[in-house]
């Protein structure tokens, strides 16, 4: 890996040493042993079994790599004894990658003889017993904690009741656009079709619908709907209505007049006209102050109370 292979084994030597850092550990040997079984099983295929050792060997290393010690970008060097009984073969690594940094050491003992482990059980050759117990082990723990990771995201499916309340808001919300999207139509009809402003409070108190004027709102429509609950929508902020359109409502307590329910946006009962959020009949503050207002805080708790001025 990262190394010219066809150049002599000096060469390569010298390579390495010019490109390695000056570190204590300059390269770690790891060691691929085959039984004689496994040998003669290896040997007994084209090309003494080449293409599947160097799956195997694949394996190894991202097995390795997969445990922390990453070799993607660190050089080493596969040779292969063909002098003895047994077929195994030499892996060199550099502690130096390819980037100048320093290659992840960190238990490399331990994850080698583990991924050693792993590969043989895999591809069902012979592991040391302790080694092979303990990745069968190690596998066990980490598929039970893959499951409590996978228990701890899951998410169950909505309940019936779940489903059932989302539809509910979903057509509450389609409900409350297309009555707003009505009760527009039917305003800005009636302020086009009635120039004058009892011609326009007639036609909307015929449709069910009364005005009144909100502190914060300003004018506001309000209306009953089919299920008998009142609703109030601000002309200009609510319905979008061209407040161009609407004629002029200075005018205090016109009466609504009542008509057959024609309409689904009738109301049931019909309130009167209050432009200016005054009521019907006048308070006590206007009776004793001759239907002045005072900014006083004293004297409007005064006149509150029953005091005279």
């Amino acid at each position: 890996n990262f190394t010219d292979i066809a150049a002599t084994p000096e060469v390569q030597a010298r390579d390495w040493m010019a490109t390695a850092n000056d570190y204590k550990t300059r390269c770690y040997t790891i060691i691929i042993s085959f039984t004689p079984t496994e040998t003669s099983m290896l040997r007994s295929m084209p090309d003494n079994g080449r293409d599947k050792i160097r799956t195997i060997i694949r394996d190894f290393l991202d097995e390795l790599s997969e445990r922390g010690n990453d070799l993607t970008e660190c050089p080493y060097i596969v040779a292969r004894h063909d002098n003895t009984d047994n077929e195994h073969y030499h892996i060199v690594i550099r502690t130096t990658d390819i980037n100048g940094k320093r290659f992840s050491d960190k238990f490399i003992n331990k994850n080698a003889n583990r991924a050693a482990a792993c590969i043989a059980l895999k591809y069902g050759l012979e592991a040391p017993p302790k080694a092979a117990e303990r990745e069968k082990a190690h596998q066990e723990a980490e598929g039970q904690r893959r499951k409590e990771k996978a228990k701890r995201h899951h998410k169950p499916s909505a309940s019936q009741s779940e489903i059932d309340e989302k539809m509910r808001r979903k057509r509450a919300v389609e409900e409350a656009a297309k009555r707003k999207s009505m009760l527009k139509y039917v305003i800005e009809k009636a302020a086009k079709d009635n120039g004058s402003t009892d011609a326009f409070i007639a036609a909307l108190a015929a449709e069910g619908i009364t005005l009144t004027r909100d502190e914060k709102k300003g004018i506001c429509a309000v209306m009953t709907d089919s299920g008998g609950k009142s609703r109030k929508y601000s002309l200009a902020k609510d319905l979008g209505i061209d407040m161009a359109l609407i004629p002029n409502l200075s005018i205090q307590d016109k009466p609504v007049v009542k008509t057959q329910k024609s309409s689904p946006l009738k109301s049931i009962h019909q309130p009167r006209l209050n432009v200016d959020g005054c009521g019907s009949s006048r308070n006590a503050e206007h009776e004793i102050n001759d239907g002045r207002n005072s900014d006083n805080s004293d004297e409007e708790w005064k006149r509150r109370n029953g005091h005279k001025m």
